[in-house]
């Protein structure tokens, strides 16, 4: 089937807003000091507004052209019992292509092939940064899910998938973290194309809900991911557009390996019949049993360099990033919980 989404952008591009234009301007002033100016610019901390040293306005504009996103979808499934037990086979393809999506880039840079030693890199000078949400996105996801689900025994409920997938795309939003999510090269919103944030190659999750003896009910869920991936960047600004999102040449998005992920959980209930049609539940439930621990990918260093040779200056020194590709946060570790449950 084919999808069309929403957007909600307009109330914030509204035409002739309160500042009489078209467009949501930002204004920038920043201490003279820093630049060995003289006090007449230095930036007066009780008066903001008219103070320091007011640099060139950033603008964000909705491009002329606008439409909503596409989606095309398709999805391919195949079932069949396991003999004579209560358990089923499960098979599912899934495969989704997104068009015209939205994503937000820099259309006042003249762009990296274009850069000349000496000369603007701002196509329209009277502005900085003209941010424009465009309908430049694309993505692909494909999938291919194997599983096995139904009842073994007396009543025990199993449920066992594997799913192996692929997601790449243009942009994971259009309202990208601030600065290192932005593109690499405005000018070249096409070599944005690669994997996803949330792209993970194997996904394995293995669940079942046992019923012993003594109103006594186990639950385990066994989870294991290869790992959603993360960006190596340079780490400095390296074309001068004031985004801290550059990456060396033939570098992708998103291409490098994150950590795996791997956690069992367990959950136990004891019933007690209390009188009646009343019954109580005492739950026991414990997340990351075994506390392994699982390194979150966000809070990895992609930062290769803290400086280097950039378009303005290719003379510079490379200084390396003691820190680069180490974490700095996990996931929740081992965590118990206990519960009451009372039916009537």
């Amino acid at each position: 089937g084919r999808f069309t989404g929403r957007y909600l952008l307009v109330p914030s591009f509204v035409e002739l807003q309160q500042n009489g234009e078209t467009g949501r301007k930002l204004f920038t002033r920043v201490n003279g000091a820093l630049y060995s100016l003289p006090p007449a610019f230095w930036l007066d901390p009780l008066n903001p507004q008219n103070t320091g040293l007011l640099l060139k306005p950033q603008i964000a504009l909705l491009a002329n052209t606008f439409d909503s996103p596409e989606a095309d979808q398709a999805t391919l499934g195949f079932m069949v019992r396991l003999a004579d037990t209560g358990l089923f086979f499960d098979t599912e393809a899934t495969w989704v292509k997104g068009r015209k999506e939205i994503v937000v880039r820099d259309t006042n840079f003249v762009g990296n092939q274009n850069y000349v030693a000496g000369k603007p890199i701002r196509i329209n000078p009277a502005y900085d940064q003209i941010n424009t949400y465009t309908n430049d996105g694309r993505s692909e996801y494909k999938a291919l899910t194997f599983s096995v689900n139904g009842t073994i025994g007396n009543g025990h409920l199993v449920n066992a998938s594997f799913t192996v997938a692929d997601k790449k795309n243009i942009a994971d939003d259009f309202s990208p973290e601030f600065p290192t999510g932005y593109p690499s090269d405005p000018a070249n919103i096409a070599g944005e194309w690669g994997h996803g944030r949330s792209h993970e190659r194997y996904r394995a999750v293995v669940s079942g809900v046992f019923r012993l003896p003594w109103e006594f009910t186990v639950a385990p869920i066994i989870e294991y991911g290869s790992g959603q991936p993360w960006t190596r960047r340079l780490g400095y600004d390296f074309n001068g557009d004031g985004k801290n999102s550059d990456r060396a040449a033939g570098v992708e998005r998103f291409a490098e390996d994150g950590p795996v992920f791997r956690q069992v959980s367990l959950r136990l209930t004891r019933g007690f019949k209390v009188g009646g049609a009343t019954h109580l539940d005492v739950i026991a439930e414990g997340f990351n049993i075994f506390n392994t621990v699982n390194y979150d990918v966000t809070s990895i260093d992609g930062a290769q360099y803290l400086a280097g040779p950039t378009l303005a200056n290719p003379a510079a020194v490379t200084k390396a990033n003691p820190n680069f590709g180490k974490y700095s946060s996990t996931l929740r570790g081992r965590e118990l919980q206990i519960g009451l449950r009372l039916s009537f």
